[in-house]
């Protein structure tokens, strides 16, 4: 079987490795040609932004993505400006990924999100005027602001209004924990207003004892590669990406993505 053209490729790594095994994980996926790698921000683990920084010195093509972060937690204008020094450092390949956060980011600190719609959409806004160096209602753009970047900013949630928001205001959604019977409905809402690009991350479980999860994709990377090949099929996203959820070493996961990626392109049944 063949699909014609592909999307573009992704994964979506938890940061709970050391940061240069992180690094190294991105690297290898650049080396791979990978297009996108997304660091995940859980408050207390590993920085994203700092593991991003120092990949993007290591690499040449790989986009390089904060997914999911919270303006909860990160103020949405010391979001802008580490998003465009990021973008600066790395040649134009920084990506920005917006939600609200879940129990692992804010449970720490005993923080809810209140208003959730109305917190993404200020987000968007700030750190967006940050971005293009633009003064908006709550921002005046001081003479030290840094040069303006184009960063696409793209929402991770699974919810409707939110989905529907990052329709009429975002670049891009960041679809995941879907399974092929719920994945069409979020994508619905994201297109809802205007075409924007749709990120379809599968969580993805490789290990041979691994029990059934009707959220993830399971077994070798041949099966996981039929399943990405249904969800392309379905809905036709702009990327296709793996969450690896396995807690295998980074390295072992990032191989097996490779070979994931490998049978997809090569059309494997």
């Amino acid at each position: 079987m063949t699909l014609g053209a592909l999307p573009r490729t992704g994964v979506w790594i938890f940061p709970n490795a050391p940061v240069d095994e992180l690094v190294e994980a991105v690297a290898t996926a650049d080396r791979a040609g990978i297009d996108e790698v997304w660091i995940a921000d859980e408050g207390v683990m590993r920085d994203p932004l700092v593991v991003l920084a120092a990949a993007a010195t290591r690499t040449k093509r790989v986009r390089l993505g904060i997914g999911i972060t919270t303006p909860v937690l990160r103020h949405p204008g010391a979001l802008g400006a580490s998003l465009a020094s990021l973008d600066e450092l790395s040649g134009g390949r920084a990506m920005l990924g917006l939600g609200v956060g879940g129990d692992l980011t804010l449970g720490p600190f005993g923080l809810i999100a209140d208003r959730p719609v109305a917190l993404i959409r200020d987000a968007i806004r700030i750190a967006r005027a940050v971005i293009e160096r633009r003064s908006v209602a709550g921002y005046e753009v001081p003479t030290h602001a840094m040069p303006a970047r184009a960063i696409p900013l793209h929402i991770g949630s699974r919810g409707e209004q939110i989905n529907r928001l990052a329709s009429r205001e975002a670049d891009g959604v960041f679809l995941s924990g879907l399974t092929l019977d719920d994945v069409e409905t979020p994508v619905a809402w994201a297109r809802s207003a205007r075409p924007i690009h749709i990120g379809l991350y599968s969580s993805v479980r490789f290990r041979m004892d691994a029990l059934e999860d009707p959220t993830s994709l399971v077994g070798n990377p041949s099966d996981v590669a039929a399943g990405l090949r249904r969800l392309i099929e379905v809905v036709r996203p702009d990327t296709i990406g793996l969450a690896f959820v396995d807690g295998d070493p980074i390295s072992v996961m990032m191989q097996r993505g490779i070979e994931t990626f490998e049978a997809l392109k090569a059309g494997r049944p």
